[in-house]
């Protein structure tokens, strides 16, 4: 393993880049996914429900406005930073772990949710394997990702990183702390994923979503998301803060009115079988 490489694979931490999500990324780009997987599921106000890679609790406070406050919810997340910041946001049950090694019984949970989570681990159908571990018998699971984004915005961002990086590096790069990126921003993705897994009444609920902000917020956005963290760990210190300056500078003169854009959200649902033995 080169020392590239090491670098990118500790880049996938979210340690750090919290407070920007907390702020920027979760009320502005998080939350109304997060609305449309709960109700996509709905879940009941008895159900144990499981936030896996909850991240600032997005999912998790989708659910408690969907089902009441006194739904048995527990979020995991292997960001320290991330489980603060949601515990900030009222998420009370908080652990410290990672898929695919989940701390928990097998059949604790009725409901699974996991947002944007699947893409960034090495191997999905391991993954996937220890949620239907952890999951009962004719519980019912639910699943989003982001359909790959094409957009004026996102083209003069590329413009700005291609002063920086060449393609080539960037698509390296992302290959390593998005793993599995490629698979599950397809259409097919995560239904194909669920199925072979061994789900029953596998469903696709995929919406589209239009986001509004400011060019700097559409930037510190882009800043500590995996493609930008992977940018900022290409980069000397010194050419970030120059591809930083630039990006504002480029943005700000073509969008002075600030950003909006679409992007479509790949949501899936499926069930246990009756017959999985815990």
């Amino acid at each position: 393993m080169t020392d590239e490489t090491q670098r990118l694979r500790a880049a996938r931490s979210y340690d750090g880049a919290a407070e920007a999500y907390e702020r920027v990324n979760a009320p502005l780009l998080f939350d109304p996914p997060a609305r449309a997987l709960v109700a996509a599921v709905a879940p009941s106000k008895d159900a144990r429900v499981l936030d896996i890679g909850c991240g600032t609790g997005a999912v998790s406070r989708a659910v408690r406005a969907a089902a009441g406050p006194d739904t048995r919810l527990v979020a995991i997340d292997p960001s320290h930073d991330m489980l603060l910041a949601a515990r900030r946001a009222g998420v009370a049950a908080t652990v410290l772990g990672l898929l695919p090694h989940l701390p928990f019984a097998g059949a604790s949970f009725d409901v699974i949710l996991s947002a944007f989570v699947l893409t960034h681990v090495d191997d999905a159908d391991v993954a996937l394997a220890d949620m239907a571990r952890v999951l009962r018998p004719g519980g019912i699971i639910g699943l989003s990702a982001w359909a790959p984004g094409d957009d004026e915005f996102a083209t003069a961002w590329s413009e700005v990183v291609g002063r920086y990086v060449d393609t080539e590096r960037v698509s390296r790069a992302g290959n390593v702390i998005l793993p599995s990126d490629a698979r599950f921003s397809k259409p097919a993705g995560l239904v194909d994923a669920l199925r072979a897994g061994g789900f029953a009444d596998v469903r696709t609920h995929d919406a589209d979503f239009t986001f509004t902000l400011s060019v700097e917020e559409y930037i510190e956005g882009r800043e500590v998301c995996a493609w930008g963290r992977a940018l900022r760990t290409l980069l000397s210190p010194d050419d970030w803060q120059r591809f930083r300056a630039d990006a504002r500078a480029v943005l700000a003169s073509r969008f002075p009115r600030g950003v909006t854009y679409s992007r479509r959200v790949f949501i899936a649902t499926g069930r246990q079988p009756p017959s999985v033995m815990a």
